[in-house]
């Protein structure tokens, strides 16, 4: 017993030495597993937000961890101010709005509205013993109304004549006018309208149908809606392929792409394709193209980049991180990309429920460049201009933010979402620095992305295109009503008036036989 114990009492350093490392081993295990569980947490966060939570990535002064005080930047923040009236103050933005919601009806309406006067309000007395009494003035009572469309015929007769001197002559008749939009009955007004309403106020054909029919008593199907459409986007496809043409001649362009299903017969599914989006950042041309796939190769093609009929300036393509632009960089080497500070200050909003300190700081510095930004977009200054003051004040705040970046990169995992969110700033660093030393680029891409945000309400309300054959022609209208948004011009009535410059000529006359 006694050889029994000692022998016990020998081998128990080593027991307790194996119990230590099984524990240390389920500590590590389990500091692993809090950190994978806190990781999957903020992306829950972050996907709850994208579908609740507020849209806008404006800073508000109830965000209280974004703001660190004035030491958080120190003292190189000093030259970079905004002159004073020109900060980003929420404050004086909810005076203005809330001035703006007092305007009366005078400001809040176009002045060329008509006035219908409809009744004359005289007072009994008045009414009773006129000549006893004087008009000296009036007032008015207002009240907005509208008058409902109406569907009607546009009808253009043709005479028929015959010869008085010769009888045997057969009878004279101006040749029947071409239709206005080729492979329809319908003029222009109409097909703008029908048009105007899916893709500009997201109205889906099938309700426009069921419209038509309450309204006007006219029973016109979805196919018929659909076949119309489309001949209005044949008539105007010179329209799109003039502004790809003046696109191409642009140095500098934005690009972003957004996902759309297609109906793809024989799959029992809904495909995926692309709405890839342009726009030149000098003129404001925006042009939008429809490719089922995502690869740089679709760049390709739209540039022609490999076509030596086609002529393309492009020189610069401001856009997100995607791998699609670098590798179009990497072929094209006289191509540069310059990169979207608000794609990296998404992925620091993003990381905030886990880091809410260091990525409070990050944005805070980042703020302060959009604050500057938006100082020169008030001032309407020039590309020279704003290359000048970049180099003066901004440049100062890009250094502190990557010192700040660098200082916290590799002190957080990887994996997380501020871990991500540093790799992906660094990342795009070098092509991000790019908008300091030229004036023409943005400080973002979110011009482009104005441009996408809104197509989505309709796309939630068709949810996808018929087929990939009218994925094109969709693009085609989204490029011309984004162009109408730039240039602040009524979708509905351009489309109708270039359909009514782009018909057919009116044939000559001739007899009937």
């Amino acid at each position: 017993m006694a050889d029994g114990h000692s022998e016990d009492l020998q081998a128990l350093p080593e027991r307790v030495q194996e119990l230590e490392g099984k524990l240390a081993i389920s500590l590590e295990t389990l500091e692993l597993l809090k950190q994978e569980l806190l990781r999957k947490d903020q992306i829950i966060a972050g996907l709850q937000h994208r579908l609740f939570g507020a849209k806008s990535e404006r800073h508000h002064p109830d965000q209280t961890q974004l703001d660190f005080g004035e030491d958080v930047l120190g003292k190189s923040e000093a030259p970079c101010e905004i002159p004073a009236g020109q900060e980003d103050d929420p404050e004086a933005e909810g005076a203005k709005e809330r001035n703006a919601s007092r305007r009366n009806k005078k400001d809040l309406f176009p002045r060329f509205l008509p006035v219908v006067v409809e009744d004359v309000i005289v007072p009994d007395e008045v009414r009773a013993n006129p000549d006893a009494y004087i008009e000296i003035g009036e007032f008015h009572h207002d009240e907005l109304t509208v008058r409902r469309a109406q569907l009607y015929w546009r009808r253009q007769t043709r005479k028929k004549f015959k010869s008085k001197e010769d009888r045997s002559l057969p009878p004279l008749v101006a040749a029947a006018p071409a239709p206005s939009v080729p492979g329809t009955m319908c003029g222009p007004d109409l097909i703008a309208m029908i048009i105007a309403d899916k893709y500009f106020y997201h109205d889906p054909q099938y309700r426009q149908s069921t419209r038509f029919l309450m309204r006007f008593g006219a029973i016109l199907s979805r196919q018929t809606l659909n076949q119309w459409t489309h001949a209005g986007m044949d008539l105007l496809a010179p329209v799109g392929e003039a502004i790809l043409r003046e696109l191409r001649l642009a140095e500098i362009i934005q690009v972003d792409e957004t996902p759309m299903a297609y109906l793809d017969p024989g799959h029992g599914s809904t495909a995926q394709g692309y709405l890839w989006w342009y726009r030149d950042t000098a003129s404001g041309t925006a042009y939008c193209d429809w490719q089922l796939g995502r690869g740089h190769n679709c760049l390709i093609e739209l540039l022609g980049l490999d076509d030596e009929a086609v002529s393309c300036n492009v020189r610069m393509i401001q856009c997100d991180g995607y791998s699609a632009y670098e590798a179009l960089a990497n072929r094209y080497r006289e191509i540069l990309l310059a990169a979207c500070l608000a794609h990296i200050r998404r992925k620091f909003i993003e990381a905030l429920a886990g880091a809410p300190e260091e990525s409070g700081e990050i944005l805070s510095i980042i703020r302060r460049l959009y604050q500057i930004e938006r100082h020169l977009r008030n001032t309407v200054a020039t590309d020279s201009c704003r290359m000048l003051v970049r180099q003066g004040r901004a440049r100062p705040l890009v250094n502190q933010l990557k010192e700040k970046i660098l200082a916290e990169h590799g002190r957080h995992r990887p994996r997380s979402k501020f871990g991500e969110a540093l790799d992906y700033a660094l990342g795009q660093w070098e092509q991000f620095e790019r908008y300091l030393g030229e004036g023409r680029l943005e400080i973002d891409n979110n011009l482009t992305e104005n441009l996408i945000r809104p197509s989505k309400p309709g796309l939630k309300n068709y949810l996808f295109f018929g087929s990939a054959e009218a994925g094109s022609g969709s693009a085609l209208i989204y490029t011309l009503i984004a162009n109408c948004r730039v240039q602040g011009i009524d979708p509905e009535r351009y489309l109708a008036e270039a359909m009514r410059r782009l018909s057919p000529v009116r044939p000559p006359s001739r007899r009937r036989n």
